[in-house]
């Protein structure tokens, strides 16, 4: 009897110390895992804010460059006017 105590307690220690140490390498796998798709995130969303000022910035250039060409355009035109009023 003690030597089927003896077998059972190494065939338990066989397969259940090992499914241990693939559980704990496969915890800290999906750790790094998680980590890394937080890293990527952040990234993503430091890209996305850079890409979003820079296209506000080029907007408000762009509108202001508008701005100064309709007012030349008025200027110009009210010009021509005075000029067929003369």
């Amino acid at each position: 009897m003690p030597a089927a105590i003896v077998v059972t307690v190494l065939t338990l220690a066989t397969f259940t110390l090992p499914s241990f140490a693939q559980s704990e390498g496969t915890n800290e796998t999906l750790q790094n895992a998680g980590e890394s798709a937080n890293q990527t995130g952040e990234n993503m969303q430091q890209g996305a804010n850079k890409t979003g000022e820079a296209i506000q910035g080029n907007a408000s250039e762009m509108g202001s460059k508008i701005t100064e060409g309709a007012k030349n355009l008025a200027e110009n035109i009210g010009e021509k006017l005075q000029d067929l009023a003369k």
